[in-house]
């Protein structure tokens, strides 16, 4: 019951939270403060008309697709590198300057390679949400074998474990939260760095689809579009959550 009440208090006060600001948006744009902020309303009309829209739903898919296809082989390889890099001191010494690198490099700097090996394409898309999401898989993995007791451990090899049944019983179950969170930050950074990629690399898909909008000055379609990839990651985030919980420890 606690646990009820706990989740709907929740999301009682997140929908508050949306509808106030949604309402002091709608109140700035009728203030006619800035040309730049049209009303919420106006957004809101320009989003239903994308929405019918073939070139909008051929961007939206194009889009899509490049994550569907990039954001499965991602984790499952983040969660494969950053478990053995847990686990082996050798790859933690030999791949932790690589994460680190790649956490630390400005996506815009990386695509201009990716362009040059692999061209101008869902390739390329493909290549760039890989190597902007990775990391963060990895790198929560590790910190999730990292936080570890070694009192549990030491309990677990005193009692006769074999490494197989301490690698199952106390290291998977203790690193797959913090593992866990780095799937849920990585399905944030896929939708953005298939945006930013396709901005640069061809102005295709959804990311083309707001280079243009800005360009034009089409405000409430470009505010319509910033609010459709919003509402993505939410669900997608939300998904991945109540995915977690459906699993088994």
């Amino acid at each position: 019951m606690t646990t009820r009440l706990s989740a709907f208090r929740s999301v009682a006060l997140g929908t508050i939270s949306v509808i106030g600001a949604l309402a002091l948006w709608e109140i700035v744009g009728l203030a006619g403060v800035s040309s730049a902020l049209p009303p919420f309303h106006e957004v809101a009309l320009a989003l239903v008309d994308l929405l019918t829209s073939d070139a909008f739903q051929e961007s939206v898919w194009f889009t899509l697709t490049a994550i569907a296809i990039a954001f499965p082989l991602t984790v499952a390889a983040g969660l494969i590198l950053g478990s053995l890099m847990g686990l082996i001191r050798l790859l933690r010494w030999m791949f932790d300057p690589y994460m680190t690198l790649a956490l630390s490099v400005p996506l815009v700097a990386i695509i201009p390679i990716l362009i040059n090996l692999f061209g101008f394409g869902r390739v390329t898309i493909i290549a760039v949400i890989v190597v902007y999401t990775l990391p963060v898989v990895v790198v929560n993995t590790v910190a999730g074998f990292d936080s570890v007791d070694p009192d549990q451990v030491a309990m677990a090899r005193s009692f006769g474990a074999s490494r197989l049944l301490l690698l199952r019983r106390v290291l998977l179950p203790t690193a797959a939260p913090l593992a866990a969170s780095g799937v849920r930050l990585a399905a944030g950074r896929a939708i953005k760095g298939a945006i930013v990629g396709e901005q640069i690399v061809g102005l295709v898909g959804m990311g083309g689809l707001i280079q243009r909008f800005g360009g034009a000055f089409a405000v409430e379609d470009l505010y319509a579009a910033i609010v459709f990839v919003g509402i993505l990651g939410i669900v997608v985030v939300n998904l991945l959550t109540r995915l977690e919980r459906r699993v088994p420890a």
